[in-house]
């Protein structure tokens, strides 16, 4: 019974987080990114009380279910753990140097302000990553391949989705973490989780005390070790029969593989070497219960499409070189984003303009920045703020929005066509949003573009439409710390 809630709330709670990533259809309600904001890291990192609060409560209570049921990471290891089930698990010693070394890098890390080992180490970045480079043009992949067999049979309704890669670098980190991770999931079950997730250690210090946690009647344990074997954590030592509370994600799977009734899950104060049947898992019923009814209330966040425009040449823009990245609204800066991002790129698939992605501008390995070649960063959208879990993008108004300046723009007049070709060119000008790019000059001549910092917000439009190619005439320089115009 557990076990089997315990599976469909995992079920519920990993294809949630997966949609936040991935879905295209634009049909989903914005508050499934609640899934996003209950991540241990995440929670941590925005302040959020409450919910480091709850999480840990929850721990203390039942055990490491976070790790069990909310964590995508630890739920991913699980199904491909499955995938290599013929092999059976063992009994291995705790590796606490391992652990606590993990952890204390990982601490490391945050405070001195090294971004890869921080990124690397964190189970939802971790997660955010595979899911974004990896499934999610899988998925947009095979969505256009149903709209095109929905247009030829004459249904012309839903339009294709834009596939397209975020950055080679968070490709390469996302092919090496599932590789990584995927291999020692498949071996060894939970080994990442035990050994150098550091959320993992930190639950694992308070499950050490959890009111309920499974435990086996030493008086009717006859060691034959088929408990171990289906223990994905490798935690339970049958010779001893003795489980290891700090390292069982408390899964079940070990509940009913004891013909003898030797282990049960129930509250400390029923021992189980008595004997006697606990009657602790109708309380933890109850408890799963609660937690699955507060997972299945979160919706869905869907990402739309931006329309492109008619480009006059067909050669692929380039992002050009920037002095300074430029930083999402709301963000503040790039110190303060760069403090609170953990680039788990939610952000990045969730911008339904595509101008945030996720190739290192100076902003620390794998935390996004934005650029232009894809569209640009319209006044009225603010998906960005209302789905970042850690805080590093506050959320703003649209109002907000469009008084702060993220950037300026830059022009180039050796790479401009009004110099080149001594032909006249608007698109700037008309696409700038706050007119801050005017056309200045003689009447009998073409006019120069002239930009006005005071009023220029930085939304990167004049850079999109430029037509000049592979490297716009026209650039953003982000400012280093946001400010009002």
């Amino acid at each position: 019974m557990l076990r089997g809630l315990r599976i469909v709330l995992a079920v519920l709670c990993f294809a949630g987080l997966c949609l936040l990533f991935v879905d295209v259809s634009g049909v989903l309600p914005p508050k499934l990114a609640a899934l996003a904001k209950v991540q241990f890291i995440p929670a941590l990192l925005s302040g959020s009380l409450a919910v480091i609060l709850a999480l840990v409560a929850l721990t203390l209570l039942l055990g490491r279910v976070y790790c069990s049921v909310l964590c995508p990471l630890g739920v991913l290891q699980d199904v491909v753990s499955r995938l290599g089930r013929k092999r059976r698990f063992r009994f291995s010693p705790a590796k606490t140097w391992l652990r606590t070394g993990s952890l204390l890098v990982f601490a490391a890390a945050f405070l001195v302000g090294i971004p890869v080992l921080f990124s690397i180490l964190e189970p939802y970045s971790a997660f955010g990553r595979i899911a974004t480079d990896l499934l999610a043009p899988v998925w947009q992949a095979g969505s256009n391949l149903l709209n095109l067999a929905s247009q030829r049979a004459g249904n012309f309704a839903v339009g294709p989705t834009p596939v397209w890669q975020k950055g080679l670098p968070a490709l390469a980190a996302a092919v090496l973490t599932l590789g990584g991770i995927g291999l020692l999931a498949w071996k060894s079950g939970r080994t990442w989780c035990n050994t150098l997730c550091p959320v993992g250690t930190v639950l694992g210090y308070c499950s050490r005390i959890s009111l309920f946690r499974p435990r086996i009647d030493a008086e009717e344990c006859a060691h034959c070790g088929l408990c171990a074997k289906t223990c994905k954590a490798s935690c339970i030592d049958a010779k001893s029969a003795v489980i290891d509370v700090s390292r069982c994600v408390t899964c079940f799977n070990c509940l009913d593989t004891c013909s003898r009734g030797a282990l049960s899950y129930g509250p400390v104060w029923n021992s189980a070497a008595t004997g006697k049947k606990t009657a602790g898992p109708d309380l933890a019923r109850r408890s799963f219960v609660a937690l699955g009814l507060s997972i299945v209330g979160f919706p869905a966040l869907a990402a739309a499409r931006n329309p492109d425009e008619k480009k006059p040449d067909l050669s692929r823009k380039q992002r050009p070189a920037r002095e300074a990245p430029i930083t999402p609204p709301g963000a503040s800066g790039l110190r303060a984003f760069a403090e609170r991002c953990t680039g788990c790129q939610l952000c990045v698939s969730a911008c339904p303009n595509q101008v945030l992605s996720n190739a290192d501008d100076g902003t620390g390995v794998l935390q996004p920045s934005l650029s232009f070649e894809h569209g640009f960063c319209r006044v009225d959208c603010v998906t960005c703020s209302t789905v970042c879990p850690t805080g590093a993008i506050r959320p703003i108004s649209a109002a907000e929005k469009s008084a702060t300046q993220i950037g300026r723009a830059v022009v180039d007049w050796e790479r401009c066509i009004v110099n080149t070709d001594k032909v006249q060119c608007t698109a700037c000008s008309k696409a700038c949003p706050t007119n801050a790019a005017c056309l200045v000059g003689r009447k009998d001549g073409p006019k120069w573009l002239a930009v006005d910092p005071e009023r220029c917000t930085g939304c990167g439009a004049c850079e999109y439409v430029c037509p000049v190619r592979p490297l716009a005439a026209i650039r953003v320089e982000g400012n280093l710390e946001h400010r009002r115009i």
